[in-house]
């Protein structure tokens, strides 16, 4: 009962709260911009650094037949290909679920402004007469092995 008053009040409090952000109302948005940019650029040199290093590592590995090396070096390649997509995909991934996120409402004053379900299944029974048993069709029980 106080549990639900309590989250009765909270969700009354969150539904007053309006986030929407704004890049004209912080300050020093620029500088962190900037600062963002610059890391990203120096990811995308280290990504390149970790293709180009783990490719080595992997020739050499391969033709000294050192199976460590080699391993370490495909590990090393497919490390820098995943920093380099995380760099190129870090933005639209995180503009994606702001974009979500904000299309979420509360609007739990209203029970009627729910969304139907995405998926509605339906089960309409075969008529009686539709059903038709086949006399080649022999339904016995599993006989027992043991």
């Amino acid at each position: 009962m106080i549990v639900d008053a309590a989250a009765a009040s909270a969700a009354v409090i969150l539904a007053a709260v309006d986030v929407t952000p704004d890049n004209s109302k912080a300050p020093g948005i620029n500088a962190l911009q900037d600062l963002v940019n610059g890391l990203a650029a120096y990811a995308v040199v280290a990504a390149v650094a970790a293709v180009l290093l783990g490719g080595i590592a992997w020739a050499l590995g391969e033709r000294m037949g050192l199976d460590r090396a080699s391993a370490v070096g495909k590990s090393g390649v497919l490390a820098g290909f995943g920093l380099a997509f995380l760099v190129g995909a870090a933005a639209a991934f995180v503009n994606f679920f702001l974009a979500t996120g904000a299309s979420a409402t509360n609007d739990s004053d209203d029970a009627n402004s729910m969304r139907p379900p995405a998926v509605v299944q339906t089960f309409t029974p075969a008529p009686a007469d539709d059903i038709v048993d086949d006399p080649d069709v022999v339904h016995e029980l599993p006989s027992s092995a043991f």
